[in-house]
């Protein structure tokens, strides 16, 4: 689970930290930075990764405006367990041209113990039992990490590179979605285009793409299954076959269905990543998830989402304006509101629900009442 996350000199997040819960809403204005913290855990995942150079994720305008700062620093801490706690730092060094970017310094430790150390080009891998390992320069373009492979003796390593491919970070926009699949892909992108090649490569696991089935025939009037059609030689074709009169079926092109109900197809996938044989935890981060829902859909995934989070191990990330999300997940203390004045740095404080006139949290948030208090 993360557990904390520290950010400074990007955007409008100075000398930022949040502690985070199994499930955790974030509320503010627009531009409140909000979405900055989102961006920061997708840049440090591909990073970590190896999907993409420190320069080409960390450029420098994404340095605070008001700021001479040349270093932006930035800090993961993540829990296995409540033995092991791993600690991921990074930091970026920018020159004052602008044009070139470089890692200061990247570390990992577990229970104040190094796990991984880069800095001055070297990289300083230690074995689980803490003692030195491998030793060997490096230039830093990409991260330490991604060049770890599994050994016998780095498996608590190579736990924390497998813990980063779970975090997904997305703001779904339906209508992006492309119909079509020409391969599969393990991660999806954050609009979610890519939804039909990663759901490609996410049936292979038939028991997740069963409880996913069950889940959306309950959701979707009509819905009975999902079925790829060749129609290249690589490429793919997802078909969504719904019931109509006379126990018939009809099949239709994922871009034929509604914005709403592509919209529905991908929360409850979000939601059931961590069903089937798999036992994996993920960690969603999900930027507006009502968008083109209605009313009485949102309540129940909101509500089994709520109750993965407490039960199963899932962690969501929440960015939200809608009402009721508001009003159910603020219910219990896990809300963050978020405030920027005359536009300046971001400021956090946790939502304290208490209203004796009785009134929905939505409507208090609305009125201005709640974060003045």
């Amino acid at each position: 689970m993360l557990k904390r996350i520290y950010i400074d000199n990007y955007k409008s997040l100075v000398n930022f930290e949040l502690s985070l819960d199994s499930i955790s809403l974030f509320v503010g204005a627009n531009g409140s930075g909000k979405s900055a913290v989102f961006e920061v855990l997708q840049k440090i995942r591909d990073f970590a990764l190896g999907k993409g150079k420190i320069a080409d994720l960390f450029l420098p305008d994404n340095r605070t405006r008001w700021q001479t700062l040349s270093t932006q620093t930035f800090e993961l801490e993540v829990e296995r367990d409540t033995d092991s706690k791993y600690k991921y730092e990074l930091a970026i060094e920018h020159d004052e041209s602008g044009k070139n970017v470089h890692v200061k310094y990247e570390r990992l430790w577990v229970n104040q113990n190094p796990l991984l150390k880069f800095e001055s080009d070297e990289i300083q891998l230690y074995n689980d039992n803490y003692s030195e390992g491998p030793k060997y320069p490096y230039d830093g373009v990409l991260s330490a990490i991604q060049s770890i492979t599994p050994r016998n003796d780095n498996k608590r390593l190579t736990w924390f590179k497998e813990q980063l491919e779970r975090y997904i970070v997305t703001h779904p926009i339906p209508s992006l979605i492309e119909e079509e699949s020409a391969f599969e892909v393990s991660s999806p992108s954050i609009s979610l285009s890519n939804y039909v090649s990663w759901y490609r490569h996410l049936s292979q696991d038939q028991g997740m793409a069963y409880q996913l089935t069950s889940a959306l025939r309950e959701t979707l009037p009509g819905f009975q299954y999902f079925k790829f059609e060749n129609v290249g030689r690589q490429q793919r074709l997802l078909m969504a076959y719904f019931q109509i009169e006379d126990n018939q079926s009809v099949g239709y092109r994922f871009s034929e269905l509604s914005d709403g109900q592509r919209m529905l197809i991908a929360l409850y996938t979000l939601l059931h990543l961590n069903q089937g044989g798999s036992q994996r935890k993920y960690i969603l981060c999900i930027d507006e998830p009502e968008n083109f829902v209605a009313l009485p859909e949102i309540q129940p995934w909101l509500t089994e989402l709520y109750d993965r989070c407490n039960n199963s191990g899932l962690q969501a990330l929440l960015i939200s304006h809608h009402p009721e999300s508001l009003n159910y997940l603020l219910a219990s203390p896990i809300g963050y509101w978020f405030e920027r004045q005359n536009n300046g740095p971001t400021r956090v404080k946790q939502i304290q629900v208490d209203d004796e006139d009785g009134l929905p949290v939505s409507e208090l948030i609305a009125r201005g009442w709640l974060m003045n208090e």
